[in-house]
This record gives C-alpha cells, structure tokens and sequence, in this order.
C-alpha cells in the first residue's frame, strides 16, 4: 500500500515536468525560476533565490524563511527539411520544411526553505528540470515522428555554515520522467507509448566569501540513475516483406541522466550592483553518446531500431547582471552560451530530438510589494539556430546504401517566467 502511494504521488510529479520542452543547454534547461533565468541561468556562484536547492544547495543559508512559487511558459518553434537521393522515399517531403506541432509547455517552480539552527538551514523543492521532443505529422518514412522525454525532481536538501566565509550544502534528488516516441512507422517502426520510471541522485555545494563583496562556488551534480523504460510492443505487419510480421514484445531502455560541475563566481562592487558567471560543464557522452541510449532488451526481438545520439559533452557559459535603482525594484539581464552537442552526421536523431539551441538572451525584474513579498518576472529568448549534415544511410531496415544529400534542423525558442517569493 505505501509502495502504491509513493507510485502514485511520483506519477502526479511526472505530469508537472516540462511536458514538451525542448533542449536549451542539451536537454536542460538553462535556469530554473524567474530571477535565475532573467539572468542567464546563474545561481552557484551568486544566491539568487530557491532554486539555489538545485544549482547550488550551499546558499539555501543566505535566504532564511521564504517559499517560492512559480512557473514558466515555454514555446519552441522547430522545424526540419531534407533532401535526399532516394525520391520513392521522399514523394511529399523531398526539400520541404516540416513544421512540429508541440504546443507550449508549462515548468513549475516550487520550493521552501527554512533556518534550522544558526547554522544549518534546510529546503525542499518541486521543479520540472528537462525535456525534449518534436511532433512532425509526416517524416521522411511515410509516417509521424513523434518523440517526448520529461524529467520532474524533488529536491530536499540542507546547508551548514562553517563559519562567516564558507558554507556546504547537499541535496538528494529524486526524479521522475517519461517519455514515450513513434518513428519510422512507414518502415515498420512501433509506437512505443509513455513509460515512467523514477531515478535518483544528488547535488554538493559550496560557497567561499574570500574577500568583502565576492563570492565563489562550485556545484557538483552526481549521474541521475533511473530505473529502465519499459514498452509493451504489439506485433505488426512488416512492410519490407509482405506478408509476414514483425513480432511484439516488451522493449526496455536504459535511460539515464549526465553528471555535471559548474563553478561560478559573484561580484557585487556596490551595493546596487550584482554581476555573476558560471561556467558548467555537462557530460552528455555518457548517457546520450554512441549507441545511447542503450536497450537492455535485445531489439532485435521486436525489430526496434537502435538509438545512437552520439552527443558529445557540453560547456555552458551564463552571465547575469542585476542592478537596484530603489530600494524595491531590480532589473536584471543576461547571457547564456552552450554549444549543441549534436552529431552533424545523425540526421535521423537530430530530427527526433532536435538539441540545436546556443545562444540565450534573457532579461527581468523584480519588485517588493512590500516588507515580505517580492514579484519576480523573466523573458528568455533561444536565437534561432540551425544545424546542417547528412547521414551515410537511413537507419534500417530501410538501410540500402543510398544517403541523405542534405537535411536541416533549426530551432528559436521563447520562455515567459512569472513568479512570488514571500520571506517570513
């Protein structure tokens, strides 16, 4: 019974995850919250609000009482073309552009903190963290593509100050995700539909004040480890031989989240003036490099085609700036830069997961309704970018040693953040 409570409770999580976000900085997005996003993403080395419980647990100790409540609205606009030199398969779709149907996606922002001591400090939070996907009604193989993956956490975490210049933190992340694709279904492909898993993992911080007016941080994310996807696949007909059938059974996928380190520093040479840097390396090569995502099933028992994103890993560069021109309202701007760490010569995989965005602007600002409640807003714009290259041949069983001559995949993106922090 409590097993089914819990099951039950990460299933409605599930459903506040970022439902069809596409990638920002990979598959993450870049910020989490208004003030961190109006500001390019930053929050290790400079503590900006509650969403410090993710980036870096260590200044959950400079908040003291607050809850923080918000939400994000994000709308990507992607679109795919190719070309090819195999016009049976490209009737309707040789050089045109597809559009994708993924709606808006809202992202929620949720988190409590509270002093425990004059020392210790404590937090919990609910955030929606990752996701990515398109919806393309036709594709290259006479059918939909049509990919979703979504990832919600639950983030108790604590700080210890030891003394006036240093603090740690630690968070322990327990995750949620689901994803469900239908590719390639013109050669034979299976819808596999939404599965959900649960995963864990945690966060470590520390914040250094080594002189007056700066501050230093570093965060370190462990792997997320999620239990495997699981698919129930039915039999079908197989359209490369008819007249016989492709069998069903259950596919399973070994789907987990990359480690991460980030350090950051934070300057405030006045008093009304705050500028800060991070700088994040993420390893995207060990989950979403060659041949991953990985079955643990034998694909070749359902005839499902194998995955191989072969991402490399990704460096991240925020940069935010606040000033305060009254005592109530902050203005706030930024810059993120990540470069996509998609392969160019997986045409196929950068149309279903389509992680191309780099560069970010972001601005905000924040107002004090009074002694306690402060309102907070953020507009972050994805410049549109666009990624170009071809594949040897299409994945099989269409495989015939022809290629791709050409395909695209560009992608903007546009994100609108309002939310309340009220300080007890």
């Amino acid at each position: 019974m409590k097993k089914n409570r819990i099951a039950s409770l990460l299933a409605a999580l599930s459903l506040l995850a970022p439902a069809a976000a596409h990638a920002t900085n990979g598959m993450r997005m870049i910020g989490f919250g208004a003030v961190q996003d109006s500001m390019g993403g930053v929050g290790v080395g400079a503590t900006l609000d509650g969403a410090s419980l993710l980036t870096n647990p260590a200044g959950i100790a400079d908040l003291g009482r607050c809850l923080e409540l918000g939400g994000s609205y994000f709308k990507p606009s992607v679109s795919y073309s190719a070309t090819g030199s195999m016009p049976a398969m490209f009737v309707a779709n040789d050089g045109a552009s597809l559009d994708s149907g993924r709606g808006a996606s809202p992202i929620p922002v949720i988190a409590y903190v509270q002093p425990v001591t004059d020392r210790i400090s404590a937090g919990l939070g609910v955030f929606g963290v990752a996701g990515m996907g398109v919806d393309y009604a036709t594709n290259l193989y006479y059918g939909p593509t049509l990919t979703s993956y979504m990832q919600g956490r639950f983030t108790p975490g604590a700080s210890y100050r030891v003394n006036d210049r240093l603090t740690l933190g630690v968070t322990a992340n327990v995750m949620v995700a689901q994803m469900k694709y239908d590719v390639a279904s013109g050669a034979g492909q299976a819808a596999h539909d939404t599965s959900t898993t649960v995963g864990g993992g945690a966060t470590f911080g520390v914040k250094f004040s080594p002189v007056k007016r700066v501050t230093l941080g570093a965060a370190y994310e462990t792997r997320s480890w999620f239990q495997d996807f699981s698919f129930d696949v039915p039999a079908r007909p197989n359209p490369m031989a008819p007249g016989t059938t492709i069998p069903g059974g259950t596919d399973t996928l070994a789907f987990d989240q990359p480690q991460s380190a980030t350090i950051g520093v934070a300057v405030t040479p006045v008093d009304a003036l705050l500028v800060a840097v991070d700088v994040q390396w993420i390893d995207w090569s060990s989950t979403m490099g060659a041949g991953l995502p990985a079955y643990t099933s034998d694909p070749n028992a359902t005839g499902a085609m194998p995955f191989d994103m072969r991402w490399s890993d990704q460096w991240v560069v925020k940069v935010g700036a606040q000033v305060k021109p009254t005592a109530r309202l902050a203005l706030r701007a930024g810059y993120n830069y990540g470069k996509m760490p998609l392969d160019p010569d997986r045409a196929f995989e950068n149309m279903a997961f389509p992680a191309v965005s780099e560069h970010h602007v972001t601005a905000g600002a924040g107002y004090a309704l009074g002694e306690k409640l402060n309102v907070n807003v953020a507009a972050v714009y994805a410049l549109n970018a666009k990624l170009e290259g071809a594949n040897a041949a299409p994945p099989p069983p269409m495989g015939s040693g022809q290629g791709i001559a050409a395909y695209s995949t560009e992608m903007s993106q546009l994100q609108i953040d309002v939310g309340l922090a009220y300080h007890f």
